[in-house]
C-alpha cells in the first residue's frame, strides 16, 4: 500500500514543479481549499480520479506523482511492441495510463 503522506509530498512536488497553484489544483478535482490541503498533507486519501486530473492539470503522466516508473517497461513487453514508432504507438500510450491507473487503485484497494 501507498504512503498517502509520501503521496502528497509528491502531489505537491509535482505541482510546484508544473507552476500550479493549489487553488488551481483544487478546481482541477474539484474540491475546497481545506481538502486540497489534506491530500497534499497526507490527511485525505486521493481518489483514482483526482489522481487523473490532477495529473492531467500538471501536464504529466500519473506515474510521475505515484512514482511508478518501470509501466513503461512492462507495458512495452505486455503490449509486443519495441518501444519504437510504430502503428502501435497510440494503444501503447493508453495502455501505459491504464496500467498506471490500475496499479495506483490496485494499492488502495480498489479493484
Amino acid at each position: 500500500m501507498i504512503d498517502r503522506t509520501a503521496l502528497g509530498q509528491r502531489i505537491r512536488q509535482v505541482r510546484e514543479a508544473s507552476g500550479v497553484s493549489q487553488d488551481e489544483a483544487r478546481k482541477a478535482i474539484e474540491v475546497s481549499q481545506p481538502t486540497y490541503s489534506r491530500i497534499e498533507s497526507g490527511d485525505r486519501a486521493i481518489k483514482g480520479d483526482e489522481l487523473v486530473m490532477l495529473a492531467d492539470r500538471f501536464g504529466v503522466r500519473a506515474a510521475a506523482i505515484t512514482g511508478v516508473a518501470d509501466v513503461r517497461d512492462r507495458a512495452r513487453f505486455a503490449a509486443r511492441t519495441d518501444g519504437g514508432s510504430s502503428a502501435m504507438t497510440a494503444m501503447r500510450d493508453r495502455l501505459y495510463a491504464a496500467m498506471e491507473l490500475d496499479g495506483y487503485l490496485r494499492e488502495h484497494g480498489i479493484s
